[in-house]
């Protein structure tokens, strides 16, 4: 810190050092010119960005390029409108339908009887074990959280590459959850009820295709059984040999065997020698009171299935060895399986694994079944006014962003008004400053790269169909019109009604080849823009933002580092000069100082002083 003495010389030291350094900062401020040009160019990119994120994403992929966007067709409900939605394709044929809904497609679904108490979605299992980890031994708390809780769904077990359960003490359930719907191999959508403690397992196929099966991992230390295993059963059945074998089969036949086989059922122990028929097993083990269930066969399945006689539960025996009936019969099934949709179209019965399917150009979304006898009726009428609103507003959308891009290309440049340092600011009046800012920002993507081939890649794809526009009163006006879209109105609607299936393809390209439409073709090119502009500008890509933070490693990014570490440099210098010439005034004021002190001095000793 340098110590500033004025006053002896009667000069304004302060002015002086000002003065000098102006000279000294004309680079520092240039530089300053230069980097706040780059950040009104970045900012400006940014919201063009925004621009072409908003057609390419908002416009051209979810509203004009929806299959929905160019039909023109439409569907019409009449009866029961809360048992089925139905909207039409482009390719509706037209058929009436009546409809009659006697079963909804449903889900396999595994759901466990629910804890004591329930619990949030942030809640460990620990919670849900009722053990307190805090309170634990060291020793204690690894062994409980090493065991862990298993789980296997649809033939998947949740476990690590050392073979350890995904599952411990410390895993909250909301993240249990998003394990389990993670996995594309289990197939499955879990869900925890807050409400009444239960796991909730669904099958993401509907109808029989879809399954959930739990493998029967449902021992004490199953994710099943924490959270209160599944329900009691009153009907068990097994797997199944397949068809093929009846009741009078031998045990024997089913595996060459000839040992006893075993089973046990609410306490109640069998054992089969193998010359025992599947007969003598059901008549033996309905007999037994003991065992409180009847037993049957399917000889088309070859399932073996138990019925409680009372409605109380069934519980099988543990013991899935060889030489166990339960294993004989391919063990009890463990899974549940999804149903088809059940309807009546036209008079014809019709099953669907799914509530959701195309039939006669219609998407149906069955809601709910129908009371017997009535009947949801669908018709197909001509919509011709949504195909008409899509191509005028593709048309308006269009242009709004080409004018933008051409107005900013051709933007006069005032290269002579740089932008205003701060200490010109404090010599002008507000609405000087901004007048001067604004021809200062003017210009700056005049003739941009990146902008003018994004207008003139949107031109060629135009004109590349040109032919097929023309015909259906879409052209691109006189020169001076910058290649903007006109459109002659009538014309269009009659090329809707003779042909909207050329229009459908044209925009949106043909089933087999979508990425041949206008739509898809504007969108790679803006999408290419958009990722120009990001790598150049540090722009988000994925987001319209005119507020988003930038990328530090783009171009410009790197442009406006290298800017801030000259400036630093420059600063430090500027400092060192400053201080250096206010030491030499506060010297040269010292040695003023001093020979006024000794003029003073000679003066009095001389007897001069008056």
């Amino acid at each position: 810190m340098v110590t500033r003495i004025n006053g002896f010389s009667g000069m304004d030291i302060d002015s002086l050092v000002k003065s000098m350094m102006t000279a000294k900062r004309a680079s520092y401020d240039k530089i300053t010119q230069n980097k706040q040009l780059v950040e009104w160019k970045r900012d400006s990119y940014r919201e063009i960005n925004s621009k072409l994120y908003d057609f390419r994403f908002n416009k051209l992929t979810d509203k004009y390029g929806k299959d929905s966007a160019l039909n023109a067709n439409k569907a019409i409900i009449t009866g029961n409108k809360d048992a089925l939605k139905a909207d039409a394709t482009a390719d509706a044929n037209g058929i009436d339908m009546k409809v009659q809904i006697s079963k909804l497609a449903t889900s396999a679904t595994v759901q466990t009887t629910g804890t004591d108490k329930t619990y949030k979605g942030t809640s460990t299992l620990a919670e849900v074990d009722g053990v307190d980890l805090a309170g634990m031994s060291e020793t204690a708390r690894k062994d409980y959280l090493d065991k862990g809780f298993d789980l296997v769904i649809n033939g998947v077990s949740f476990k690590d590459d050392n073979g350890k359960p995904l599952f411990n003490g410390l895993t909250s359930i909301s993240s249990m959850i998003s394990t389990i719907n993670s996995n594309t191999k289990a197939n499955v959508n879990a869900s925890y009820d807050e409400l009444t403690g239960q796991l909730i397992i669904r099958s993401k196929t509907s109808g029989p295709t879809g399954k959930v099966d739990i493998g029967g991992n449902t021992g004490t230390n199953s994710v099943i059984n924490l959270f209160g295993g599944t329900p009691d059963k009153t009907v068990i059945e097994t797997n199944g040999t397949g068809s093929g074998f009846l009741g009078s089969t031998k045990l024997s036949a089913l595996t060459g065997a000839t040992e006893p086989f075993s089973l046990k059922i609410n306490n109640e122990t069998f054992s089969f020698a193998g010359s025992a028929t599947i007969d003598d097993v059901i008549a033996e083990v309905s007999s037994r009171a003991g065992a409180n269930a009847t037993a049957s066969f399917d000889n088309a399945t070859g399932k073996l299935v138990f019925t409680s006689k009372n409605g109380d539960a069934i519980k099988l025996g543990t013991d899935t060895g060889d030489n166990t009936l339960l294993n004989l019969f391919k063990g009890e099934k463990t899974f549940q399986s999804g149903e088809n949709a059940k309807l009546n179209i036209n008079g014809i019965d019709v099953e669907k694994d799914s509530n959701n399917f195309i039939l006669n150009g219609i998407t149906f979304n069955l809601l709910a079944t129908t009371p017997p006898g009535e009947t949801v009726n669908i018709t197909t009428q001509r919509n011709p006014d949504n195909v008409l609103e899509t191509i005028k507003g593709f048309i308006e959308d269009y242009n709004s962003l080409l004018s933008t891009l051409n107005t900013k290309t051709s933007e006069a440049k005032y290269r002579s008004f740089a932008p205003l340092t701060d200490e010109q600011k404090k010599e002008m009046k507000e609405a000087d400053i901004k007048a001067w800012t604004e021809k200062s920002q003017s210009g700056l993507l005049k003739n941009d790269d990146i902008l003018t081939s994004t207008v003139s890649q949107m031109r060629m794809i135009i004109t590349a169909n040109l032919s097929d526009l023309s015909a259906m009163g879409i052209t691109t006006g006189k020169y001076y019109d910058e290649g903007k879209l006109i459109l002659d109105e009538s014309k269009l609607k009659s090329a809707i009604s003779d042909n909207p299936q050329k229009i459908l393809d044209l925009f949106q390209g043909s089933v087999s080849s979508p990425s041949t439409g206008i739509f898809d073709k504007l969108a790679e090119k803006v999408g290419n823009s958009i990722n120009m502009i990001s790598d150049r500008a540090g722009t988000d890509r994925f987001s319209g933002s005119i507020t988003g933070a930038y990328k530090p490693e783009s171009v410009m990014g790197r442009e406006l580092k290298s800017y801030d570490s000259r400036m630093d440099t420059m600063l430090k210098n500027l400092t060192i000069a400053e201080n250096r010439y206010y030491k030499q005034f506060t010297a040269m004021e010292q040695a003023m100082s001093k020979l006024n002190s000794q003029s003073s001095s000679l003066l009095s000793s001389l007897g001069l002083n008056s």
